[in-house]
C-alpha cells in the first residue's frame, strides 16, 4: 500500500510540474512522461492485484470488481492530467 501511495504521489508531482512549466514543448514532454509514469504505476498495481488474486488459485467476481476499480482510477488520473494540460494550453 505504501508503494502505491508513493507511485501515485510521484505522478501527482509530475502533473503539478507540468502545470507550472512555461514553455509548451516542455509542458507536453512533461505531460507525456507523467502519463507514462502513471501507466507504469497502474501496470504495477495490476500486477500486484494479479499475484494476490491468483494466490488462492482462482479469481472471483469481487477480485474482478477490484481490478475494474483499479483501472478506472488510473484512467481517470490520466484523463485529469490531460484535461489540466488542455485547460492550461487554452488559458495562455
Amino acid at each position: 500500500m505504501t508503494k502505491q501511495i508513493i507511485e501515485y504521489a510521484s505522478c501527482g508531482v509530475g502533473a503539478i510540474m507540468t502545470v507550472v512549466q512555461t514553455n509548451q514543448i516542455f509542458q507536453l514532454v512533461s505531460l507525456i512522461l507523467t502519463c507514462i509514469a502513471t501507466a507504469v504505476a497502474i501496470g504495477f498495481t495490476i500486477y500486484k492485484w494479479y499475484k494476490a488474486a491468483k494466490a488462492d488459485g482462482k479469481i472471483d467476481s469481487k477480485e474482478v470488481e477490484e481490478l475494474v476499480d483499479i483501472v478506472k482510477d488510473g484512467t481517470e488520473k490520466i484523463i485529469d492530467k490531460v484535461e489540466d494540460y488542455k485547460e492550461q494550453k487554452n488559458g495562455k
